[in-house]
């Protein structure tokens, strides 16, 4: 299982999520969590840092013997397609898209944004926007997303928040120990009460038009914390 990091950050408190009329995307409103007194000082010319969101990558078999929920590749599969079906190009895909696309909707706006590599050392100022996607297992548990065949859900919580990287606030969410954890399944993880953060809901297999409509959506709930 490989995982993919964008990160975002809110540090004062969200009102609610943007509603979505795509078909293909619905944002909820964000969970009803308290979090601890803002204490940042950001100004339109404060750095924003944008890291990789958090999406996992399933592996998949191929069907040989006609197991439900295998991929069984076509005898003149074109490779593109091929490459297209592989959810790790499809996770890598999601996050880059995303990543990029939150980036210059910033700096369109006017804000001095920029992408925060998962090996870049991390800044000691600015804006620090970072998040995970998550969905819920059979047993009720928020996992991390994962992108993969007959890996759970149709679709996923993206949750973001805004950090001020000079007054470093606890971690967005605290991972669980979870021996029963494979590659077809995501970590568990438990959202922390004390982190105000933005909930998105978007589909896996999401076109890039939809990514870059929730990109857009975040971008706006950062300008609106940004001033």
């Amino acid at each position: 299982m490989k995982k993919y990091v964008l990160a975002l950050g809110f540090v004062c408190a969200i009102a609610c999520a943007a509603t979505l009329a795509h078909s293909a995307l619905a944002t909820s409103s964000h969970s009803h969590q308290e979090p601890a007194a803002a204490t940042h000082n950001f100004s339109k010319d404060t750095k924003i840092w944008v890291s990789n969101f958090e999406l996992d990558a399933g592996d998949v078999k191929t069907d040989k013997g006609g197991v439900i929920g295998e991929v069984r590749p076509g005898i003149l599969e074109r490779p593109r397609k091929r490459k297209e079906q592989d959810p790790e190009y499809q996770a890598k895909k999601i996050v880059d898209l995303m990543a990029k696309s939150l980036v210059e909707d910033l700096q369109k706006a006017g804000y001095k944004a920029e992408r925060l590599l998962p090996d870049a050392a991390q800044p000691t100022s600015g804006a620090w926007v970072h998040g995970v996607f998550t969905e819920v297992d059979e047993g009720n548990s928020r996992r991390r997303a994962i992108i993969g065949f007959g890996s759970g859900e149709a679709k996923m919580d993206l949750y973001v928040t805004l950090s001020d990287l000079a007054a470093p606030q606890k971690p967005l969410y605290e991972a669980q120990t979870d021996t029963n954890s494979g590659k077809k399944i995501g970590a568990v993880i438990t959202m922390n009460p004390y982190v105000a953060a933005a909930k998105f809901v978007m589909e896996k297999q999401a076109p890039d038009k939809t990514v870059k409509k929730t990109a857009s959506d975040i971008a706006k709930e950062v300008e609106r914390h940004m001033q």
